[in-house]
């Protein structure tokens, strides 16, 4: 989606309220499996200088992998968008300008299990404290 923001020479703003769908060739190398359509809303005006202010609220959903289990968990974000942009561009990527701010939403590590791990037949998976208060009899031996 392109806005032209050579509007804002006879318009006092540009106002963002839309669904925007987000290409699979935007995450497909990322930890997102999917992106639901983004929920944007807010405005573009002009400062003082000629500067473009953009002001949007983002919001939207994205299913991402569990760390510990790696089942898909859904994530809902919001963000503002606080931002300037120089006047000398003609039009704005919608888009590719989203882009950006929805990528540092990612969380580094996501679980819904927090405090127990995945277990199966002849195997579990145990904290760093359990493993510290386990009786190893190499826990004593370093190799120098």
């Amino acid at each position: 989606m392109i806005i032209d923001l050579q509007k804002l020479n006879y318009k006092d703003a540009i106002n963002i309220d839309e669904l925007v769908s987000i290409s699979k060739e935007y995450y497909q190398d990322t930890e997102i499996i999917s992106l639901d359509k983004v929920k944007v809303k807010g405005t573009i005006t002009k400062d003082i200088n000629d500067d473009f202010l953009i002001n949007l609220d983002v919001k939207s959903k994205m299913i991402l992998n569990d760390s510990v289990t790696l089942e898909e968990i859904p994530y809902e974000f919001t963000v503002n968008i606080e931002e300037t942009l120089e006047k000398e561009l003609k039009t704005l990527d919608l888009i590719a300008f989203l882009w950006h701010y929805i990528m540092l939403e990612v969380p580094l590590r996501i679980t819904e299990n927090e405090g127990s791990y995945p277990k199966g037949e002849n195997f579990r998976v145990i904290s760093e404290e359990e493993y510290g208060k386990m009786n190893n009899p190499f826990k004593d031996f370093h190799l120098e």
